[in-house]
């Protein structure tokens, strides 16, 4: 008769049960997985393959019982860094749509909102189109499989039981301010011409009093920052990409930092 102890069922259970919370603390954050269109059930199946997959490949796991105060921090533990992995590239996205709120308040269309199911609130209708543009640039440049590999490469550079660094939490707090950095930079264009738009209409109001600034300034102010977004739609595609790079080299360099 086959005698297997509580010692051995801990491991073999700790062995899938570790890495899956770091899977899941990633699905939970990182913005194509975590999209509220896909199934729970999806994203828990693939979670659990990938599980299945990676656990043969990780270094020695910690020999600590899974079902202990310990076994159970570094399950949370585990939580955390795969959030953390996830709200790297959060910020990617949440900056193009930090853009379109600018973008919106300086046209005049930010009355124009949408239900955005993604955050589950009212966001501009500008806002949710950079925001689709910006999620299948991530998916035009394998940016899912980039993300799965990071994943699978950080068992590696972070091993299970090992906590993350104090400097790459620092890093990572730092890396949130990319959020206004980039949202504002990629902005940047929009908000220089309709501040000349703004200013030449000023000028025209004091030169001609007669002229209602209602009746040409708004239609101008929307003509204008449609046309600049045209134009500098296409310079955003490669300036996007290097974000996306950027967050894929983040996402290993927060765990490795000394």
């Amino acid at each position: 008769m086959l005698a297997i102890s509580d010692v051995q069922i801990n491991a073999w259970v700790g062995v899938f049960a570790w890495p899956f919370a770091r899977i899941v603390g990633l699905f939970l954050a990182e913005p194509i997985f975590a999209y509220r269109g896909v199934p729970r059930s999806f994203k828990a199946g693939f979670a659990l393959i990938l599980t299945v997959i990676l656990a043969p490949l990780l270094p020695p796991l910690p020999a600590v019982p899974l079902v202990s105060a310990e076994g159970i921090a570094i399950l949370v533990q585990q939580l955390l860094i795969g959030l953390s992995m996830g709200f790297v590239m959060r910020i990617v996205i949440s900056a193009v749509e930090l853009t379109g709120f600018i973008i919106g308040a300086q046209t005049g269309l930010g009355f124009a909102m949408f239900y955005d199911p993604v955050h589950a609130a009212q966001v501009p209708v500008l806002s949710q189109m950079l925001s689709l543009l910006t999620f299948f640039l991530f998916l035009a440049f394998d940016g899912h499989h980039v993300v799965l590999s990071a994943l699978a490469h950080s068992f590696q550079v972070l091993p299970i039981g090992m906590a993350m660094p104090a400097q790459g939490i620092k890093a990572l707090a730092l890396w949130g301010a990319h959020l206004f950095e980039w949202g504002v930079w990629l902005a940047m264009p929009i908000i220089g011409a309709l501040l000349i738009t703004n200013l030449a209409i000023g000028v025209m109001t004091r030169a001609a009093p007669q002229f209602n600034i209602f009746s040409f300034g708004f239609p101008l102010t929307i003509m204008i920052g449609f046309g600049t977004l045209y134009m500098t739609l296409p310079m955003m595609i490669p300036v996007i990409e290097r974000m996306y790079q950027a967050g894929f080299d983040m996402m290993l360099r927060m765990l490795q930092a000394k």
